[in-house]
């Protein structure tokens, strides 16, 4: 069929097109005029909002206006009508609820009465309101906007910072995690250039709306704030920011905000209880007196908290059912009865009568302590370890310790990752971890549609427990990291999700909306994650799941798009956090490729995290390079962390295969552990597939057992449940650890200095088969535990290696550190009675300021010692 052309066709259009109208006009004739169906009243909104000004009195200010706008609004939804207002002083605002109204100032732009003098400010603000008198819930509505401020500064003098957006009101139930208020602030861009001067912030309390008589908030010089439930009451609570611009030799300039208003409103359920201090392991010497345990707490929503404790005879296994309640032990402290040894913990309830619901009572069982009675003893030592005085020298200091963990592989040829086994990794009472990594596949660029795919759909058998695994590590207090190997294939230059392409800038929105969009359906699904990368290795060529980015790449893209997670909630810690935290891309080997982005403000601004691998370049680190750490540093002063997030060594062939999973070759792993917690300074070790046989759980090849433990295992669990949340203390070069060991020979071998390449004691050289012997210590963020990791490894084939004899712990040159409780746990074969058990051989001095373990070749000692 040809298609009609010229007059002829458009003479038979428009014919049709007006017998089409008739026919329409005959219908509405016959059945009324069609009405529009009644609504709800459209809420105003603001496009634009008014801006502020920060000027000189020599400035022009002959054209100077505010102007307001709403873009693209439908007449449908009502009239829209403006009103500016007026204020000179906040707190006069603030106690009036109101500015002045302005007479005849009713239209988007207004010009402004005012003087320029120096000190003086002006505020102003506008209403907007939309009337719709057929709308069926009310007939108006109206939208403040933000606070304009116009102020004026002597020439020469430091001009005031402009406040961009001030912070927002906010309601919430008790007991909820916060948003963080945030102010928008930045220093006036004049024709040549921003103005000079450095901004910074003090955030203040009040019991009034007021910026007078407010309560300064201590560490608080950031453009956001969290307000913690020590400060907070029922009700209303006030908060603004004063931000100061400070220019040498001058009188600074200050911007006050208007204060914001958070109320506090009675929680839906009561809620559970926090343990700001957990009870103590306690040693006891016979015919001494016996100590209380005690347990201090806190009620998040104004509760009454009540107390019950337990005791079992054999295990701190909280799930044991051999645990029984303590008669008449019903406070916060309780002592144990002289003689008797055995594990205690308590379980503190949280009661509230004002919540909501029906659910007045939360209940939280403390860890699990030990309590032993000893005589007093002693023994001879070979050799001398003395914990450095770290208080008054902090240069004895080093990295936070954040955790441990492995990955769950979303890959088709890998075993599934099973509740059961993540059960057993991150129960505390079993082998203790708490980082979970997870891929975030790029099968479609609907994340929706994979997720659905993974979970209920076609790869179910693989990922039916994803969400689980992720709920069973929160439960425990972790942390959740989520990776992508590569962004959807449709949005890179080789079209396909193997590497050899990268993302197409134009995509970069597209990609950070999928990874936002990830997270909240984590969270959605009950599993919140604590952050997420924008990519895994992306300095490698992969021939499978891969993505390269440059780091100018990894710049531009944090630069265009910001903290893209803003407003979606994250979990971590055991707490819900404001949002999911940000992560560079997770370098193969050299974490390098994130100094473009360090460098950058805007980029710096906006990653919370770093991550790299350790292949390759295994022994560099940014803690380990002065200019790097400098990039590290956030403006409280704190640093980023640094977290190993992949790392795989096997026997790289099916016949090596078995020896993965005996325990020579648990040396070859922790010597991995040893070297990014020790020398590279990291805050976090994460193996690369948690379960496989050349890992923590076996999958049933190359003879392990699915679901069973394995000794890299066990290995590990010495640092999880002796090391998490911790500071490491640097043990010196010299003076440190003295004495001799012996050798696999029995020969006596004199300890020189330590952490050296020819060191018989934490040697520094990188190698995997490093056979002398490594003892690391730390200590807890309140100061009142110092954990000991010591192990004397052998060759893969179990040759060679050092005895380490009986050493005296020294704690002497610690001021006011006295060994109340002692807690440790040994590893010495693959034997399940070896594997990983309770060990009560440590000795304490009668003056609790030593102690004495003994560490023979090839064994693992962790132990805890308690003030």
């Amino acid at each position: 069929m040809k298609r009609k052309t010229g007059v002829a066709a458009f003479t038979g259009i428009m014919l049709a097109a007006a017998l089409t109208v008739m026919l329409v006009l005959a219908a509405c004739q016959q059945l009324g005029e069609a009405e529009e169906p009644q609504k709800n009243l459209a809420m105003p909104y603001i496009s634009i909002q008014p801006e502020s000004r920060s000027l000189y009195t020599t400035d022009d200010i002959s054209g100077l206006v505010l102007k307001v706008d709403v873009w693209e609004w439908e007449p449908s939804d009502g009239s829209i009508s403006y009103q500016w207002y007026q204020f000179e002083d906040i707190n006069e605002y603030c106690a009036n609820g109101k500015g002045t109204e302005i007479g005849g100032a009713t239209e988007k732009i207004y010009t402004p009465v005012i003087t320029a003098e120096a000190g003086k400010k002006y505020y102003f603000y506008v209403m907007v309101t939309n009337t719709n008198s057929d709308a069926l819930d009310k007939p108006t509505d109206f939208i403040q906007s933000e606070v304009a401020t116009i102020a004026f500064s002597a020439p020469g003098d430091p001009l005031v910072p402009i406040i961009v957006r001030n912070p927002a009101n906010a309601s919430y139930g008790w007991g909820r995690s916060l948003n963080a208020l945030k102010v928008e602030a930045r220093l006036p861009r004049l024709d040549d250039g921003v103005a000079p001067g450095t901004i910074t912030y003090q955030w203040y309390s009040n019991g009034e709306r007021s910026t007078e008589g407010g309560t300064p908030e201590p560490e608080q010089n950031k453009a956001s704030f969290i307000p913690g439930y020590d400060i907070l009451h029922l009700n209303q609570n006030y908060f603004y920011v004063v931000v100061t611009n400070t220019l040498e030799g001058k009188t600074p300039a200050v911007a006050v905000s208007i204060p914001a208003i958070i109320r506090m409103d009675p929680g839906q359920r009561a809620a559970t209880p926090r343990i700001e201090r957990q009870p103590a392991d306690r040693l006891f010497f016979t015919g001494k007196p016996i100590e209380s345990l005690s347990v201090t707490a806190e009620s998040p929503d104004m509760g009454l908290l009540s107390y019950q404790w337990y005791y079992n005879p054999a295990t701190g296994n909280i799930e044991d059912t051999r645990w029984t309640s303590v008669d008449g032990a019903t406070k916060d402290s309780f002592t144990p009865p002289a003689g008797t040894d055995g594990f205690y913990y308590v379980i503190v309830t949280n009661t509230n009568e004002g919540v909501v619901s029906d659910d007045k009572t939360a209940p939280l069982t403390s860890k699990a302590v030990q309590v032993r009675f000893a005589a007093p003893d002693s023994l001879t030592a070979n050799a001398t370890i003395k914990i450095p005085d770290f208080i008054n020298k902090p240069e004895n200091l080093r990295q936070y310790v954040r955790g441990y963990g492995g990955m769950h592989v979303a890959w088709d040829n890998f075993p599934a990752l099973y509740a059961e086994d993540t059960e057993l990794m991150y129960n505390p009472d079993k082998m203790g971890y708490n980082i979970l990594r997870i891929m975030i596949r790029p099968d479609n660029i609907d994340i929706k549609e994979t997720m659905e795919k993974m979970v209920n759909g076609s790869l179910r058998q693989f990922y039916q427990d994803y969400y689980k695994n992720v709920q069973i590590v929160n439960k425990y207090g972790g942390y959740v990291a989520a990776s992508p190997w590569t962004p959807p294939k449709e949005w890179k230059s080789n079209n396909s999700i193997n590497g050899g392409g990268n993302l197409i800038p134009s995509y970069y929105r597209l990609f950070a909306t999928y990874l936002r969009t990830f997270a909240q359906l984590m969270y959605d699904n009950e599993a919140p994650i604590y952050c997420i990368s924008i990519s895994n290795e992306p300095n490698y060529v992969a021939g499978y799941d891969g993505c390269e980015w440059s780091p100018a790449e990894m710049r531009d893209f944090w630069v265009e798009i910001g903290h893209f997670t803003d407003g979606i909630r994250g979990y971590g810690g055991g707490k819900e956090l404001p949002y999911v935290l940000t992560m560079n891309g997770e370098s193969a080997n050299t974490p390098y490729i994130n100094r473009e982005a360090l460098k950058e403000p805007r980029s710096r601004a906006v990653i919370d995290l770093l991550a790299r691998h350790i292949y390759g370049s295994r022994k560099d680190s940014l803690y380990n390079n002065a200019a790097d750490k400098a990039t590290l540093v956030r403006p409280d002063g704190s640093l980023t962390e640094v977290w190993m997030t992949e790392h795989n060594i096997n026997s790289a062939n099916a016949t090596g295969y078995y020896n993965d999973s005996t325990w020579p070759y648990v040396w070859r792993y922790l010597n991995d552990v040893d070297l990014v917690m020790r020398l590279n300074n990291e805050n976090a070790f994460v193996w690369w597939a948690s379960k496989r046989f050349y890992s923590m759980v076996g999958d049933g090849q190359f003879g392990t057992t699915e679901h069973a433990p394995l000794p890299r295992g066990w290995a590990l669990s010495h640092y999880a449940r002796y090391t998490i949340d911790t500071t490491r203390i640097h043990l010196p070069d010299t003076n440190c650890i003295t004495g001799t060991i012996k050798n696999a020979a029995g020969a006596d071998v004199t300890i020189n200095a330590i952490n050296r390449g020819n060191s018989v004691i934490n040697n520094d050289i990188d190698d995997m088969d490093n056979k002398t012997v490594r003892i690391t210590a730390y200590v807890s963020q309140d100061g009142n535990e110092i954990s000991m990791v010591i192990w004397t490894p052998t060759l893969y084939n179990g040759n060679d290696g050092y005895d380490l004899g009986t050493v005296k712990i020294d704690f002497a040159d610690v001021p006011g550190f006295e060994i109340k409780g002692v807690k440790a746990h040994r590893s010495r074969g693959q034997l399940a009675s070896e594997i990983f058990q309770q060990d009560d051989s440590v000795i304490v001095s009668e003056d609790r300021k030593s102690a004495y373990v003994t560490v023979p070749r090839s064994q693992i000692l962790s132990v805890k010692f308690s003030k």
